[in-house]
């Protein structure tokens, strides 16, 4: 009968045990993780900037994308003004945008548990002035943009991340502003979020591309051609695939186009100064929330302000619903994975800025934390 008691009662302990909430242990395990967090910057002083920063530098960050603590840097490269992350190692890669030369793409690898970091592979950007890199995202090809050439590089990426010779596609022409779109001026280049496509943003010529890739190379599937003048700089597409808003630079606009198949429309043209304002506007980043209905642009110039806009659920056109001034050139925003912090680095006062940002308004808070880093450009989170 012991036995039978003894039996019983284990039984039900490890029962209760089981059936216990893991909410709070998990909180717990939450609470202490640590995420990592990389910084491009501007090394050298160049006509637009006088860098003064680290090279790429290595931060952790609390769970919740705050308290950021510097672990590593990598100093031999000059102007990694932009980076990104390999999808499936420990992997940065880094534009050696140069200083007047050609320009490389650096592999960078790091070890998460030291945070050592070394140079495994330096590659030619095949051209100069490379200011973008991104990759697909299964990791098996990586694209450059160089703004100085105005062409757009793909390369094939190793098992272990590295890169084989890069393949070239020049964009060619100009456009009406003579002091900035004398050529080509390649700025940007991504894989569409849904499709196998990709899209490259040449300021120089008022264009963006479509591209198919392949094993052989960038293939030209169609092209849109924004405001004369506007010099599209960047674009972030709309979740559901089809809409696509591009910032220009020159103008201060974003365009929102639907763009699929052969459908091709602009459906809105906004203003991001105030109304008469005639000073450069110097657009230079714009993020889109994963739900799509917030977008977040920067002017820099004389300017200096994060605009805010929303995007309607069924026609996709946004309205302007809130700027906040910040400091000089603010080059370059990311949001936090988790979408709570929106990252501001400006260029020229070398510090970074995180605005808390409120998920239903879409609103940023007014008194943004603030951390000191040299000329800062790129922030990418893991």
């Amino acid at each position: 009968m012991k036995n039978l008691i003894y039996t019983f009662l284990l039984f039900n302990f490890f029962f209760i045990l089981a059936c216990q909430p893991k909410g709070k242990n998990m909180d717990q395990t939450n609470l202490t993780k640590k995420h990592l967090a990389f910084l491009g910057t501007y090394t050298k002083k160049e006509g637009h900037v006088d860098g003064h920063g680290m090279g790429v530098g290595i931060y952790t960050t609390d769970a919740d994308y705050k308290n950021w603590e510097l672990k590593n840097s990598f100093s031999e490269i000059v102007n990694p003004s932009f980076i990104c992350h390999a999808p499936n190692h420990p992997i940065i890669y880094a534009v050696n945008e140069g200083s007047g030369g050609p320009s490389t793409i650096k592999v960078l690898v790091y070890d998460p548990a030291d945070y050592s970091i070394k140079e495994i592979q330096s590659v030619s950007s095949l051209g100069n002035g490379s200011c973008y890199v991104s990759t697909d995202r299964k990791g098996k090809f990586l694209w450059a943009a160089n703004y100085g050439s105005g062409n757009v590089i793909q390369y094939s990426i190793h098992k272990d991340g590295t890169l084989r010779e890069g393949m070239s596609q020049q964009h060619e022409g100009s456009g009406p502003n003579k002091g900035r779109q004398e050529g080509p001026h390649a700025h940007f280049i991504h894989e569409h979020p849904l499709r196998s496509e990709v899209y490259a943003v040449d300021l120089g010529v008022d264009k963006v591309y479509r591209y198919l890739y392949t094993e052989a190379g960038l293939q030209l599937n169609d092209s849109l051609s924004v405001t004369p003048g506007g010099g599209c700089r960047h674009l972030a597409w709309h979740p559901a695939g089809d809409h696509v808003y591009i910032l220009n630079e020159l103008n201060g606009s974003v365009e929102l186009w639907e763009w699929h198949g052969s459908v091709k429309e602009r459906q809105q043209i906004i203003s991001l100064p105030v109304e008469g304002e005639e000073r450069y506007p110097g657009s230079a980043a714009i993020n889109i929330t994963a739900d799509g209905q917030y977008l977040y642009t920067s002017l820099r110039g004389a300017l200096n302000e994060v605009v805010v806009l929303k995007t309607d659920p069924k026609t996709y056109q946004m309205e302007i619903i809130q700027r906040v001034a910040v400091g000089s050139a603010p080059r370059f925003m990311n949001l936090t994975p988790d979408e709570d912090i929106l990252t501001v680095a400006l260029q020229d006062d070398d510090y970074i800025l995180f605005f808390e940002r409120d998920s239903e308004t879409g609103m940023l808070g007014a008194d943004p934390e603030k951390m000191v880093a040299a000329s800062p450009v790129c922030v990418v989170y893991r």
